[in-house]
């Protein structure tokens, strides 16, 4: 049987149990066991068969069954893992996959026990090194490192490749991973193992044993142990609800505050690698290049007193967050800068293309915490980088960079020519102010380490599922929401009000708008809303065109705060959307009376009396947004046309003209000239506009289209149907 069959098999099950047909799915189950010599497996599929039968023979006889539902529940619990150990199975068989051909080799978790004890040895011997003489502690710390090299590799094979789990397989991963026989980092990359096996084959020990790892005091082990069970419960939704097993671990762990925490901190993070596409695109067409055509740039003064006129009046409220203000490559510099505080993975588009390196060809190596007596680190970099006396070892040390990209970092600095670097080495090594600056710069305080940790090795992960040879290995977590108030089931993991507020307002920051909406309603039974909250709310129901919730929002936000411009512009806003003009006209005045100078806000008034033909009021407003801004195109534009309804055709001509002349006019510029012109009978100049109207969109069809849409006013100004059409077709 080939992988597509043995997939395609699956899948009927999966679906089957996610419609709950659990007949379907033990008899699919039933038809593929008896080709396979696995005794164990069927042994507990025949228990599953029994168990369902007994069920049925109950319900068929009227019989109370208290524990109907919670049976019937396990029993699809029970069809998931023995569908996907039937996979593997086939699948280990026939299968080139890495997972299988590990699985080949290791058979389990059976010689686990053997490698634990080497790994033991190797630390110990490692640690009495120490008190050898230098060049014995020199010798014997090459041959241990080399050893270790290759035990790692097992050590983590075995477990990820690992399938169903006994209870007493999960107790004894979890004792290994707690016990400080072996190295912290060995057991960080045991816990990156338990997460990379559960992906593969879920099943609620795995889970557990993440959960239980999540408590412990060492927080690299538990920042670990968290992301990868939230990305595992998303991976695997649908299914945790069968294992009352890890409802019961969730529910434990949502008394540790210390956990809880964790959770709030990394659904942050995890939301974040969203947008380290759209970093990454922004790194690679315009930070970089705009860097590389600017060398010089330490020396150079570039002013930062240019403001940015911001049009468009939809924008967030300048209260809500701090904007900053970008000039040129300064502003550039200063958003990567302000990326890198928030932590995001600014690094992606650079360390990508850097992942060919032999070392990357063991996969435990992608997850594994960055340490300088790994043997191509320390073989490539000074001692002195271990005391984080150069900018080099600084590099090494920084929370900006994540582990697997300062073994890339680190693995390129070999490649350089050796006179090169040492005398890169010999810059780098001086005392100077830069030196001291990174240093100080890289220095992590206690109480940010674990979420330091987490940012770090979510970024691993990040890079290990989009650029690693073993992406084709697993489904990427990162294409899931990651979300955990997007899920019934999850969502009790964000239990503080502070923590669902603070995820609703990274969600609206970062213009996640229908999620952002989706959180605010769970935050709003808290009945802990203000102002901001209810204007954001709003916000949210606005950019997703739901206008009436949106009028409702901004409404509770004025109530508790009147007579806020953004809030009566924003309320405006919506009501003009709608069409109702009257009421938008309302609160824009409102809102004028508290900024009446504010251009934007007086040609969005002017323009909702034109929609209501109060063309004096609308014309006063644009003649002083004209006053106070000359060079608006938006106010000569709305003067012109306004001019042009009411018969004022030589002003309108005028303004239209004067638009023309301004750098790169616009299309409808050239057409509502013509109209201009058509109305006052010089076909002749309209037919010429309308043709550059034409040139410029490149498609007569869009002209018609924008004729046909202004024909009432076009027929007020007396041209009749007829000509109207006959034009059309002059234009074609």
């Amino acid at each position: 049987m080939d992988e597509k069959r043995i997939t395609e098999i699956q899948k009927s099950v999966i679906d089957a149990l996610g419609k709950e047909r659990l007949k379907r799915a033990i008899d699919i189950l039933g038809e593929e066991i008896e080709s396979l010599q696995d005794w164990e497996l069927r042994t507990r599929y025949n228990e599953l068969q029994t168990a369902y039968r007994y069920m049925l023979d109950y319900l068929r006889m009227g019989m109370p069954d208290p524990d109907r539902e919670r049976l019937h529940g396990e029993l699809i619990g029970k069809c998931y893992v023995i569908n996907d150990q039937i996979a593997i199975a086939r699948l280990t068989e026939h299968s080139t996959k890495v997972y299988c051909q590990m699985r080949r080799k290791y058979k389990g978790l059976s010689g686990i026990d053997g490698i634990y004890a080497r790994l033991k040895e190797n630390h110990a011997n490692t640690e009495v090194a120490q008190s050898l003489p230098a060049e014995e502690c020199r010798s014997l710390n090459a041959t241990l490192a080399k050893e270790h090299e290759q035990l790692l590799p097992q050590f983590f094979g075995t477990i990820w490749s690992s399938n169903c789990w006994s209870k007493g397989d999960a107790e004894k991963v979890h004792g290994i991973i707690s016990s400080n026989e072996i190295s912290l980092n060995d057991r960080a990359v045991a816990v990156s193992a338990v997460t990379l096996s559960a992906l593969k084959c879920m099943e609620p020990h795995k889970v557990t044993t993440l959960c239980n790892i999540a408590t412990s005091e060492e927080s690299l082990l538990a920042t670990r142990a968290i992301v990868g069970l939230i990305m595992v419960l998303f991976m695997y939704e649908r299914r945790i609800k069968h294992y009352p097993a890890i409802a019961n671990a969730l529910a434990v762990i949502r008394e540790n505050t210390t956990v809880m925490h964790r959770i709030q901190t990394i659904q942050i993070q995890l939301l974040r690698c969203r947008e380290t596409q759209k970093i990454d695109r922004k790194m690679r067409e315009e930070i970089i290049p705009a860097m590389m055509k600017n060398p010089n740039l330490r020396n150079s003064k570039l002013s930062m007193d240019i403001l940015k006129e911001i049009e468009d009046d939809e924008d967030k409220n300048p209260e809500w967050r701090k904007w900053i203000e970008e000039d040129e490559i300064k502003g550039k510099i200063e958003e990567m800068s302000r990326w890198q505080v928030e932590g995001a993975d600014v690094y992606m588009s650079t360390f990508s293309q850097l992942k060919s390196f032999p070392f990357f060809g063991e996969m435990s190596n992608w997850l594994r915490p960055f340490d300088t007596s790994v043997p191509c680190v320390a073989d490539i970099l000074p001692k002195e980088i271990s005391g984080n006396k150069s900018i080099l070892g600084a590099i090494c040390a920084s929370q900006f960079f994540c582990n697997s990209d300062k073994y890339s970092f680190c693995l390129t600095f070999e490649r350089v020519p050796k006179e090169q670097r040492d005398a890169m080495m010999a810059q780098m090594t001086e005392a100077g102010p830069d030196a001291q600056a990174i240093e100080t710069a890289t220095e992590i305080p206690a109480e940010k380490k674990a979420e330091v940790e987490s940012n770090q090795y979510i970024q691993d992960l990040y890079r290990f599922f989009k650029v690693s040879n073993f992406r084709g290995e697993f489904t990427d977590p990162f294409t899931l929401s990651l979300n955990l108030l997007q899920s019934e089931t999850l969502t009790p993991l964000i239990d503080s009000n502070e923590a669902m507020l603070r995820m609703f307002r990274y969600l609206v920051e970062k213009e996640y708008y229908d999620e952002a909406f989706k959180a605010g309603r769970l935050f709003e039974k808290s009945g802990e809303g203000d102002a901001q909250f209810f204007q954001e709310m709003g916000f949210c129901a606005q950019k997703e065109c739901d206008y009436d919730t949106a009028i409702d929002y901004y409404t509770k936000a004025d109530i508790i705060k009147p007579d806020t411009l953004w809030t009566l512009r924003h309320i405006a806003q919506c009501y003009r959307l709608q069409g109702e003009s009257e009421k938008a006209l309302s609160y824009y005045l409102m809102a004028e009376e508290l900024a009446p100078e504010n251009i934007s806000l007086l040609m969005q008034t002017g323009e909702s009396h034109a929609a209501l033909k109060q063309y004096d009021e609308a014309f006063a407003r644009f003649y002083k947004v004209e006053y106070l801004k000359p060079d608006s195109r938006r106010a000569m534009r709305a003067i012109a046309w306004c001019s042009f309804i009411t018969g004022k055709d030589s002003q309108a001509r005028g303004y239209y003209q004067r638009l023309m002349e301004l750098p790169h006019p616009a299309f409808e510029d050239y057409l509502n000239a013509a109209h201009v012109e058509w109305v006052t009978h010089n076909n002749a100049k309209a037919i010429e506009l309308y043709e550059k109207a034409k040139g410029i969109c490149g498609n007569a069809d869009k002209v018609a289209e924008h004729i046909l849409n202004d024909k009432e006013v076009m027929f007020e100004r007396g041209v009749s149907e007829t000509e109207l059409q006959l034009l059309i077709d002059i234009i074609a």
